[in-house]
């Protein structure tokens, strides 16, 4: 497990600072989370005292977001002044009866609040009263603090490997949080980056930026190359292969399941692949068995999964692109399916150099109309089927405040796809959450269920 030391940068990246802009379309929030199940609730006083040594940690949880000043001057963190844990850590009583499925229609509301952004950008809340004597933990973060590969390591300063592990030492918060360096926001020092930025950039995108920003009446010209720029870089976008996932709203579902990981594992090496291999090749026989039961044959899937571009030790930063793909949808073994999957996955994740897709769409995105870039991406994630994630977890048994982890589902924003799958890989299991809109997926019942049975038959070819 990495603890401490974690890198962060004062300015946002461009990517970051896309997620932040559109982020003016609520259909595009960038919010993730998660849900943990404890075998006992959690012993509050003893993870507060253990988050108050995570924010004295992670210098981003204890930031908020200055917003930039012009295209050219990306948002920036700096120490919230007026920080208080006490907003950020709560404790609530289990929804219900106490059910995992009450709780995650809580969840689900909980999630569609927007941050207060004036804050630092994350909530936790601890759930007790669970059902059979249990707990849970639920985490909400916005995207521009981390992404889910930082968020398991920040998670990693409030894990333990024992139980009654030493709690960690008192911090005083006011103390740190005084001592952090704050950058005036008057700013000689941004209209120097502002230069800098410029002559970053050739002359070529600078001049079309300026032709845009003072001739109104070409932002539709404007429009047109952005466009030929999102197709070239998300490898021509096309229309989504469901006939039945086509339809979006403002509505969410959360459904979770898990997977056993040596057997899943034991599959993947058996058919010379990976556990992100197993996993997708699961999620897409799955789209197809529901389709099936449905009366529908699509050609194909258009989805996304994610590469990480991460290079470097312990990082906040967001490192990542999400990759389109298309996978196949008719009948097949499922043998043949995880080949024709595995072999499609490894092409396309080949041709991800540097920061990716996400990278090269933000290089123009962020000088464009924001209202002109939220329509863009909005109309791409409507092409896309499901989006999908696959977490790096830890293995063994963990523990928080005195608590041990049973199962953690980790959910990625929907951002305007039909579904998210995120895939975590917790100690003995796969845990894997669903974040649906049930506009597009209207019978999550059956999507739940044809996920089970397809990872549960995957799991009997070894």
């Amino acid at each position: 497990m990495v603890t401490g030391d974690m890198h962060f940068e004062r300015d946002m990246s461009r990517p970051e600072t896309m997620m932040w802009n559109i982020e003016s379309d609520p259909w595009l929030a960038s919010t993730g989370g998660s849900v943990t199940v404890y075998d006992r609730p959690l012993d509050f006083p003893r993870f507060h005292r253990s988050m108050a040594h995570a924010v004295a940690m992670a210098a981003r949880l204890r930031q908020r977001v200055v917003p930039g000043r012009g295209p050219l001057i990306a948002p920036h963190w700096v120490a919230d002044r007026d920080f208080d844990l006490d907003w950020h850590v709560r404790r609530i009583g289990a929804p219900g009866e106490g059910t995992l499925r009450e709780l995650l229609d809580w969840v689900s509301q909980f999630f569609q609040d927007p941050f207060d952004r004036s804050r630092a950008l994350w909530q936790y809340v601890v759930v007790d009263g669970l059902n059979e004597g249990q707990g849970a933990l639920v985490t909400k973060m916005h995207h521009v603090v981390t992404d889910g590969q930082g968020a398991v390591q920040l998670a990693a300063d409030y894990i333990t490997l024992q139980r009654r592990a030493p709690q960690p030492p008192e911090v005083d918060l006011d103390a740190v949080i005084g001592s952090d360096p704050q950058q005036p926001e008057g700013l000689p020092a941004e209209a120097r980056g502002l230069a800098a930025e410029a002559l970053r950039w050739p002359m070529e995108l600078t001049r079309k930026i300026i032709d845009v920003a003072t001739h109104p009446d070409r932002v539709l010209q404007a429009r047109g190359e952005a466009t030929d720029l999102l197709h070239t870089t998300a490898d021509q976008l096309r229309p989504a292969g469901s006939p039945l996932w086509q339809h979006r709203s403002r509505h969410r579902r959360l459904e979770t399941l898990t997977v056993p990981f040596e057997a899943a594992h034991r599959t993947a090496k058996a058919h010379g692949g990976t556990l992100n291999d197993f996993f997708m090749t699961g999620a897409g026989e799955a789209a197809h068995r529901y389709h099936r039961a449905k009366g529908v044959a699509p050609e194909r899937f258009h989805v996304t999964f994610v590469v990480s571009t991460r290079t470097d030790a312990p990082s906040g930063l967001n490192a990542f692109t999400p990759v389109p793909v298309e996978i196949p949808s008719g009948e097949m073994g499922l043998a043949d399916r995880f080949a024709a999957i595995h072999e499609r996955l490894a092409e396309r994740r080949n041709e991800v150099h540097g920061g990716g897709p996400i990278e090269s769409v933000a290089s123009i995105a962020n000088f464009l109309p924001t209202a002109l870039v939220t329509s863009l991406i909005r109309n791409q994630a409507s092409h896309i089927d499901f989006a999908t994630s696959s977490l790096p977890g830890f293995r063994g048994n963990t523990y928080v405040a005195g608590a041990r982890t049973l199962h953690i589902y980790a959910f990625g924003p929907l951002a305007g796809t039909a579904f998210n799958l995120t895939m975590l890989s917790n100690n003995r299991s796969l845990d894997i959450g669903a974040h649906l809109d049930p506009a597009a997926v209207t019978d999550a019942a059956l999507l739940r269920a044809c996920l089970e049975d397809a990872y549960r038959d995957l799991i009997a070819l070894a």
